[in-house]
């Protein structure tokens, strides 16, 4: 094995220190009273990066569907269970919702179209919404419901939302009469007489769309979750290798709310991790506060590591990731046997202290070396089979157990 030069890197993070619900950015919507196979509806305004886009569709011919919905940048996905058909006679339409979230934008507004798999008869209709501080760094949408009816009294029927301050986004199409936006929500278009609303659910619960008016009917309601940070004002993160082959991660925050611990993950790909400590946190404060973790047995070259802020609720929140380098220089030889190992392991060229690791880089046995000896033989009765590390001085290797 190889010595290790000394490195820092050093990576700084700005976040925030709450959940923000999302807002309403604009809407915009177009009619067509023509026979086509695509419909789009362009944007008044540049978009922002990361926000969320909801487009609702409706069309003329029931035996038609929609192929796709895109713009230049982004990925569309279709809302489960919102394509029905609704009215009767002389008055039957389909509808379909779609979303894209953490959105990508162009110079200019977006332009969003939509593709039906065949020609309608000579009606279509397109409403796309933008919002803002909606989660990015997964499916935002939480929960939806469809319904088809008639009546005055028009529902989505409920859905139950699993977090606060989530998006509730509601849409209503009549296939022949007017439509009216909801109880304690806001209309963000009134277009054709249908209603797009939307309110934020202040408190996780059940929650429908809303509306008023007459005759056949369709309302959808999609819930989508609110953009949550970590409740910590992390200032900085930083890995230090140190001589003896281990790194010191260091990191600081300026500010805490509810924060009860940091688990450090630990990756050598940046995709598969591993928790290889925990740092109780200070909780609620709003001073500086500096946190460090000394990982013993680092993976050679390349390792990735990041931090898991956990709440006193159990949420959890995960910061970017930092990488830093192993350089290795030549060192003494040390031999380990038998290699696979059943019951015991010799070590040759140890000095001081040989400490064995999993894969996870946790310590599981420590033994002494009397001084004057470059051999000792360490017991393995007590571990499992499986790979392991075997670590002495500046050298490591490893070896299974069988």
């Amino acid at each position: 094995m190889k010595a290790l030069k000394p490195l820092i890197i050093l990576l700084t993070l700005g976040l925030h220190t709450a959940a923000q619900a999302p807002t309403h950015t604009q809407t915009k919507s177009v009619t067509t009273s023509s026979s086509t196979t695509t419909i789009s509806v362009t944007f008044n305004t540049p978009s922002t990066a990361g926000h969320l886009v909801v487009v609702h569709i409706t069309w003329d011919k029931q035996n038609r569907d929609i192929s796709s919905v895109s713009d230049t940048k982004n990925t569309y996905y279709l809302v489960p269970g919102s394509t029905m058909n609704f009215g009767q006679g002389s008055n039957k339409y389909r509808s379909a919702l779609y979303y894209a979230y953490n959105i990508t934008v162009t110079p200019g507004p977006l332009t969003i179209k939509a593709t039906l798999d065949g020609a309608n008869q000579t009606f279509a209709e397109i409403y796309a919404s933008e919002y803002a501080s909606v989660l990015t760094t997964a499916d935002p949408l939480d929960v939806t419901r469809t319904t088809v009816s008639s009546g005055t009294t028009i529902s989505s029927g409920a859905v139950t939302t699993t977090q606060n301050n989530e998006l509730i986004y509601g849409v209503s199409i009549g296939a022949t009469d007017a439509i009216h936006v909801g109880s304690g929500f806001t209309a963000r278009s009134v277009a054709q007489d249908n209603i797009v609303e939307d309110k934020t659910g202040t408190t996780a619960g059940s929650y429908s769309a809303t509306f008023t008016g007459a005759n056949d009917w369709i309302a959808t309601v999609a819930t989508f979750k609110p953009l949550v940070t970590l409740p910590v004002t992390l200032t900085s993160f930083a890995a230090k290798q140190l001589k003896d082959k281990k790194v010191e991660l260091d990191w600081t925050t300026a500010s805490e709310s509810g924060s009860d611990h940091f688990e450090v993950d630990r990756s050598n790909d940046g995709e598969t991790w591993s928790a290889i400590g925990q740092v109780a946190a200070a909780g609620s404060l709003a001073a500086m506060q500096q946190y460090s973790f000394v990982d013993d047995a680092p993976y050679s070259g390349l390792s990735y590591y990041r931090l898991k802020q956990v709440d006193r609720d159990g949420s959890a929140t995960i910061s970017k990731t930092l990488t830093i380098h192993i350089e290795e220089i030549a060192a003494p030889t040390m031999h380990v046997y038998p290699n696979p190992a059943a019951s015991y392991l010799v070590v040759e060229g140890a000095i001081q202290t040989v400490s064995i690791f999993n894969t996870a880089g946790q310590q599981l046995l420590v033994r002494s070396v009397p001084a004057g000896e470059r051999k000792t033989t360490i017991d393995l009765g007590t571990l499992p089979r499986g790979a392991y590390f075997v670590k002495a001085g500046e050298r490591s290797m490893m070896f299974y157990k069988r």
